[in-house]
């Protein structure tokens, strides 16, 4: 049995909580939050503590590994305070908003020897992993143009995501998942070119970016929060080949995947399957810790797709296109 700290008792937290429920070989025996009644709401399932300070948890705790929850500027600080107390850590994506905090995370678990995991949950779900294997039985031929879109309205569910300084705006936080998912299937990436809404708008947000793969293949990535609030969450899948086409659009197609009233407005989709893509994601990571192996979104995977979304924001801020090597300099 492995036993979780899970640090941040929001809309993540609440999703992993949830997840975990789905396996049999997990239990979470500590909630940190500075909200003590958002940690209870938690805690109370599991019979857990609650504590309002992540040393606390980790000097006083009886757990293997943490689960960070927490907005995007405060995972380094968590992950090297985890790593120093010896625990397993899984992180929430995007692993940071720099590549020194994102390098300086991947050292500090290395050098305690624990397991970092970072949470791009888009490899887990299904439509996704079969897209990909099509493409990889090269039953599509040789890919050519891809398209992506992740979009829905701002997500007022936490006020920092309108803080540019501690999300990273809708490139950083919402298009990192496609990012990931892209570079996974398509490899190294030579250059992207971005546009978004930007400046006053930053609560009404539209992001379109170009990604030029060094195998030739172009995608055409959008992620959005310029939809009204209350409307639905949406994402679609596009890859056309020299033999054939792949999609996948949740609003045409009967998806595995599905919103709750309680998760519409977040962007955060349940599944009807016995075990949801956060339930395979957080399996893997339990699978990882106890076998010592490597995990399939590692510190160094997402170290490497955060590298594309940095250039993706410098372009838009730019109004240029963005080599790769301007930025993992």
């Amino acid at each position: 049995m492995i036993k979780i700290g899970l640090v941040g008792a929001g809309t993540m937290g609440n999703t992993h909580h949830r997840a975990y429920r789905q396996l049999t070989d997990v239990t979470i025996e500590a909630v940190c939050d500075v909200d003590a009644e958002k940690a209870q709401k938690i805690a109370g399932g599991w019979n857990a503590d609650i504590y309002s300070s992540l040393e606390d948890l980790l000097k006083n705790a009886n757990i293997d590994a943490v689960d960070i929850c927490l907005p995007t500027d405060l995972h380094r600080e968590a992950v090297e305070l985890a790593a120093a107390y010896g625990k397993h850590v899984f992180c929430e994506k995007p692993i940071a908003l720099t590549v020194d905090d994102a390098t300086a995370m991947i050292e500090a678990c290395k050098k305690a020897d624990v397991t970092l995991m970072v949470g791009h949950v888009v490899r887990f779900f299904p439509e996704y992993r079969s897209a990909r294997e099509l493409l990889q039985s090269e039953r599509l031929g040789k890919p050519g143009v891809v398209r992506t879109i992740r979009s829905g309205a701002f997500p007022k569910w936490s006020t920092w995501f309108g803080d540019y300084a501690r999300s990273g705006g809708p490139i950083i936080d919402l298009a990192i998942h496609d990012i990931d998912y892209l570079r996974w299937c398509f490899g190294p990436v030579r250059r992207v070119f971005s546009r978004t809404l930007g400046g006053k708008h930053e609560k009404f947000d539209h992001s379109l970016t170009l990604i030029r793969f060094e195998s030739g293949v172009m995608a055409h990535v959008e992620a959005s929060w310029a939809y009204p609030q209350g409307a639905p969450f949406q994402t679609s899948l596009e890859i056309a080949g020299t033999k054939g086409m792949v999609q996948y659009d949740r609003d045409k197609s009967n998806s595995v995947v599905q919103f709750s009233a309680t998760t519409a407005a977040a962007g955060v989709p349940d599944s009807p399957l016995a075990k949801s893509p956060y339930a395979l994601e957080l399996e893997h990571f339990v699978h990882c810790v106890k076998n010592k192996e490597v995990p399939l979104t590692s510190g160094e995977e997402a170290l490497e797709s955060l590298k594309i979304g940095l250039a993706a924001l410098h372009s838009a801020q730019s109004n240029k296109p963005v080599d790769l090597e301007v930025v993992n300099r």
